[in-house]
């Protein structure tokens, strides 16, 4: 009986040491009948030290010449056209209009006040303004399959879209605890979503990613076991070896106790 015992608990011991995480399925908690609402706020506002560029197209050669600082430029060239760089006060240096504010402001409505401004003043009346982003980026850091730096290239872009331009989570990663960092009047703060639970997902303020933000994705229980303090992982000798010596420390210690 004593035997037996032993060996159970030594079974039990194995299987738990070989344990895989169960929490790697995204939307856990969704049914066939789940309806869910998308969050409506996540159209980005520009912020002092965005980068932003600017297209002016018209009719006028004249006026696309100003108005594109020399450039004759097509809308199929965007990468070309001209780079403003919002100041700490938030205002960028438009040609003939001078310092417009566009702190705070989305792009459509940056696109919209300069269109008026032009036309107001008999500048360019048949204006069409088009603001693309310009190296605005977001960090993706820890146990994802392509982490580093991602240009934002659109508004309303879902932490899911995000994560996919990083090629999605290893297997590794945390699902349950991903946290974004956002900086929010000169600091940086931290928000937790859990992947796995759709209400945690959609009712998170950053559902929708802004530029700045860093994703990290932190490694799992069965990740943080497979490196040991000496930085062996299941991958290397020295993690088998230890493992060997401690299985035949306990199988001593059992054998022992069982005599």
């Amino acid at each position: 009986m004593k035997k037996t015992y032993w060996l159970l608990i030594l079974g039990l011991l194995v299987l738990a040491s070989c344990k895989t995480p169960h929490d790697i399925t995204y939307f856990q908690d969704v049914q066939i009948s789940t309806v869910i609402d998308m969050p409506t706020d996540g159209t980005i506002r520009f912020l002092p030290g965005d980068k932003l560029s600017i297209i002016v197209h018209s009719r006028d050669e004249q006026m696309r010449s100003l108005f594109n600082l020399g450039g004759n430029l097509s809308m199929q060239n965007m990468e070309s056209s001209p780079c403003y760089t919002v100041n700490q006060d938030g205002e960028i240096d438009f040609p003939v209009l001078g310092m417009v504010q566009v702190s705070g402001k989305t792009r459509s409505e940056v696109e919209q006040y300069l269109k008026s401004e032009l036309q107001a003043r008999n500048l360019c009346k048949d204006a069409v303004v088009i603001i693309q982003f310009h190296e605005m980026t977001f960090s993706v850091l820890g146990d994802a399959k392509q982490a580093g730096t991602k240009n934002i290239t659109k508004d309303k872009l879902t932490i899911f879209e995000a994560l996919a331009m990083a090629g999605d989570l290893d297997m590794q990663g945390k699902r349950t605890n991903v946290m974004v960092l956002r900086q929010e009047g000169g600091l940086q703060k931290p928000y937790w979503i859990d992947l796995t639970d759709t209400r945690s997902i959609y009712n998170s303020p950053v559902f929708y990613i802004q530029q700045n933000d860093v994703i990290y994705i932190e490694p799992n229980d069965m990740h943080k076991r497979s490196t040991t303090a000496a930085g062996s992982t299941v991958y290397t000798p020295s993690f088998w070896i230890s493992s060997a010596s401690l299985l035949s420390t306990l199988a001593v210690l059992i054998v022992n106790i069982i005599k």
